[in-house]
Order: structure tokens, then C-alpha cells, then sequence
């Protein structure tokens, strides 16, 4: 494979770096709280949605209904991202090393490369899902006003899908070059926007027409579009160390191979997720097992309010995914592996305190975001379960975060695949089989909750002993 020219280096007096300075604490906290408040903006994005639904007009059939179409966007949306995924893993992990290494050029063409790639190929998709939004509710398993709201939510989301998916690789390109901040104002603006136009056109405020559902759609495309373009005003700017011009979106293929090559584990990770995520939506709560939607509408909110807990993990997960990569680009693995053990021991700390009050006050959180009594009532002990997840969550999140910024993309994936497939899956159909033996009914969310926490435990356990095991600080990519 051809090598890219270095380019001149940076001067150090003009451009110090992360890595010009030793692994601490306050570096970490420094480049993951912006990440974090990132994260914290992207849940209450979601949240807003979901308590929009879950407070329309209307009995608990057509609440419980709006929230399953909202919740059934989630995935949707998840599986249009994971399109691009892998451009995602492999830009930062590029991008991060250049950086280390002063090789401001090579990380130029790889974010511009990963963009263009990202924009081709999420418009694709959203094309095949707003073709085919009939067939793919349908699919999900939703009957009725929930098929219809999932319909009229799913035909307008995609209409900005290409510009959010390829401002969203932008935005990890930045993340990789060490700018957790202006991501951060990014997010800011998008759920600003999404609460005032979401809830403005779903309950007709301000003398705007009540659309219902398709307003909280119409709210949340906007946001997006708005998020999409001041991701192309950050990456056409000349303030920071990724500075594009158009040239720089000419896809390149021996650029776009490499990228490649690294986040294809990642990618595979990624739907393979996603499918055993979707196989419980398909199996288990479904229209014949959860004819009123409570149960659906029930693990929508628990995931919600999961999130919240969850995201410090991801904002550490960032900054250890950055500054191992930048390490390892300087020439500094102790560094690296340094960094990543204090953004794991903070992450856990961090979960474990916001996980405290899904195990004390599950009831009370639920009722926050949904107005529904029979749907508290299921998700009370999955919001119990998530919340004791929430440790072992934090260690899989973090160290796998870091042995993808290292560009050890396989041992992350056979984590997740053995974990969904083989643990979560096995437990499950255990759990399944034992209730129904017992005449247990109504139990299903429960089950599925408790193979989630086994699952999550358990991969906590494997990207620990493989961060510490495996040589991934002398990988080359």
C-alpha cells in the first residue's frame, strides 16, 4: 500500500497536542466532559421524543401506541447510522494517529474521504427505508395506530438521514483529532431545536398546525438538518486541526480500503447489536405477546432512562478512543494504556453514581416519561436491572473504546457477537422457557432485562482481560 507524503510538521509553539503532555486525570476530564455533555444533549434528544409521545392527547391505547412508534424509530435510526459505522471507527482511529504524529494531511483525506463515503451511502439507505416504510413496520411486528404512527414518523426522519449520517463521521473525525468541544455545541443546537419545534408542532403551540406524531417527526428532522450543517461550517473552518476543503471530499480509494479495513469488525459488531437487539423486539415484545404496546412502551422508556446513566461511559469511551490513538501515533503506548485505565476508573464511578436512583426510585423515573400506570408497572424491575448493569457497563464501554482507538477493531467484535448470540440469547430462552413451565405470564420484559445484565457483566469481564492482555499498543494500521 502506497504511503501518504508526511506533511510539514506543526509547529509545537503554534499547535501543542494532547499527547505533548502526560496521561492524567485532568487531561482525560479535560477532552471527555465536552464528550460527555455531547452524549448528555444526544439522550435528551431522544427523551424529548419520548415524552412528547408519551404525553399526547388521548387514552393509554393511543399514549402507549405513539410511544412503541417513537421507540421503534430508535432502532431505525440506530440501523441507518450503523450503515456508516465502520467509515466512523476507521476515520477516528486514522485520524487520531495522524494527528499524534503531525501528519495533518493524511488525516484531512481520511475524514474528507470517510464524509463523501458516509453521504453516498446513507442516502441509500434512506431511500430503501422511505420505499419500503410499509414493509419494514410491518416487519417490526406493529399493528394498527402504532403501525401508522411508526409509518408517518419513519417517511419524514429519513428525509435528512444523508446530511446527519455524514455530519455525524465529521464530527468523529474532529473527536479523533482531539475537539470534543464544538461537537458538543453542535448537539446543543440540535436539542434546542428538536424540544421547541417537536413539541411546537405535535401539540400545536404558538398557533402552529397540531400534527400529532408527524410533528414530533417534523421537529426532530430539523433539528437534524441544522446539526448537519454546522458539522460542514465546523469542518470548512481554518480553527482547528482539521481544516477541509472541498478537495479534500474527492474519495480516494486506497484511503477509503484503509478506513475500512479497520471499522469492517466494527461495523459487523455493530448489526450484529443491532440484531439481537431486533430479534427481542420481533420475538418477544411484539403485537401478539403485547397487544396494547405497554410492554414496548415500557422498554423504550427504560432504555431512555438508561441512556442517561450510561452516557459518561460513552463520553470516556471517546476521549480514551482520541488520546490512545494519539499516544500510540507519538510514540507513547505507556501513555496510551495510562489513559485509558484513569477514563475507565472514572466512567465507572461516574455510572455507578447515576445508576443509584434506577435501582432506588424506578417507579418515579418511569412516571417521568411516561403517562401511563400499566406501562410503569412493567418496566419497574428492567429499571432495577439496568441500573445494577450499569458498573460492569462503564468497564465494556471504556476499554473497548480504547482498543478501537488503538485500531483493535476484532477482539471488541467477538465481545459483542458471543456476547448477544451466546450469552443474552441463551439467557433469555432459558428465562423464557423456565416461566412458561411456571405458568409465569406477563413477564417477558423482565426476562429480557436480566439476560441484558448477564450480558453486559459479562462483556465488562471480556474487554477487561482483553485491554490487559492483548498487544494492542503494537498494532500497526
Amino acid at each position: 500500500m502506497a504511503q501518504q507524503p508526511a506533511a510539514p510538521p506543526i509547529r509545537p509553539a503554534a499547535h501543542r497536542g494532547w499527547t505533548d503532555h502526560p496521561a492524567s486525570v485532568r487531561g482525560v476530564l479535560r477532552l471527555s466532559l465536552p464528550a460527555i455533555g455531547e452524549q448528555l444533549l444526544g439522550a435528551v434528544v431522544g427523551i424529548t421524543d419520548t415524552v412528547i409521545a408519551g404525553h399526547m392527547p388521548g387514552n393509554a391505547n393511543r399514549v402507549s401506541a405513539a410511544t412503541a412508534a417513537v421507540g421503534l424509530m430508535t432502532y431505525l435510526q440506530w440501523f441507518a447510522g450503523l450503515m456508516t459505522a465502520a467509515l466512523a471507527v476507521g476515520a477516528t482511529a486514522i485520524v487520531s494517529r495522524a494527528v499524534g504524529a503531525k501528519r495533518v494531511r493524511v488525516a484531512n483525506r481520511a475524514a474528507g474521504t470517510a464524509i463523501s463515503a458516509a453521504f453516498i451511502i446513507s442516502a441509500i439507505t434512506a431511500a430503501l427505508m422511505f420505499i419500503f416504510a410499509h414493509a419494514i413496520v410491518h416487519i417490526c411486528g406493529l399493528t394498527g395506530l402504532a403501525a401508522k404512527f411508526a409509518v408517518e414518523y419513519l417517511q419524514i426522519m429519513v428525509i435528512t438521514i444523508s446530511l446527519q449520517t455524514s455530519g455525524q463521521i465529521g464530527m468523529a473525525a474532529v473527536r479523533g483529532a482531539g475537539d470534543t468541544v464544538r461537537p458538543m455545541w453542535i448537539m446543543a443546537a440540535v436539542m434546542l431545536i428538536n424540544a421547541v419545534a417537536s413539541a411546537t408542532f405535535t401539540f400545536g403551540l404558538f398557533h402552529a398546525p397540531a400534527w400529532g406524531v408527524r410533528g414530533n417527526a417534523f421537529g426532530t428532522m430539523l433539528a437534524y438538518l441544522t446539526g448537519g450543517i454546522g458539522a460542514a461550517v465546523i469542518l470548512l473552518g481554518k480553527k482547528s486541526r482539521l481544516s477541509l476543503s472541498l478537495r479534500h471530499f474527492k474519495i480516494i480509494p486506497h484511503v477509503l480500503m484503509r478506513i475500512t479495513k479497520i471499522g469492517l469488525p466494527s461495523w459487523f459488531e455493530g448489526i450484529l447489536l443491532w440484531g439481537g437487539q431486533f430479534i427481542i423486539v420481533i420475538f418477544v415484545i411484539n403485537s401478539k405477546t403485547d397487544p396494547n404496546g405497554y410492554t414496548m412502551a415500557a422498554h423504550i422508556a427504560v432504555l431512555r432512562i438508561e441512556s442517561l446513566a450510561f452516557l459518561p461511559g460513552f463520553g470516556f469511551a471517546i476521549a480514551a478512543s482520541a488520546l490512545v490513538g494519539q499516544y500510540l501515533g507519538a510514540g507513547k503506548p505507556e501513555q496510551a494504556r495510562r489513559a485509558a485505565k484513569i477514563a475507565n476508573r472514572l466512567a465507572i464511578a461516574t455510572m455507578t453514581v447515576m445508576a443509584l436512583s434506577m435501582v432506588l426510585f424506578p417507579r418515579l423515573l418511569l412516571s417521568l416519561i411516561i403517562h401511563s400506570p400499566p406501562v410503569v408497572a412493567v418496566g419497574h424491575w428492567p429499571m432495577v436491572l439496568a441500573g445494577l448493569a450499569q458498573p460492569a457497563f462503564a468497564v465494556a464501554i471504556v476499554l473497548s473504546g480504547a482498543l478501537k482507538g488503538a485500531g483493535e477493531t476484532i477482539l471488541p467484535m467477538i465481545c459483542t457477537v458471543s456476547g448477544i448470540f451466546l450469552v443474552r440469547a441463551g439467557v433469555l430462552v432459558l428465562l423464557l422457557v423456565w416461566f412458561a413451565s411456571r405458568g409465569i405470564h406477563g413477564a417477558n420484559l423482565t426476562a429480557v432485562w436480566i439476560a441484558i445484565f448477564i450480558d453486559l457483566c459479562y462483556r465488562g469481564v471480556f474487554n477487561y482481560v482483553a485491554f490487559a492482555k492483548s498487544p494492542w499498543q503494537h498494532r500497526k494500521i
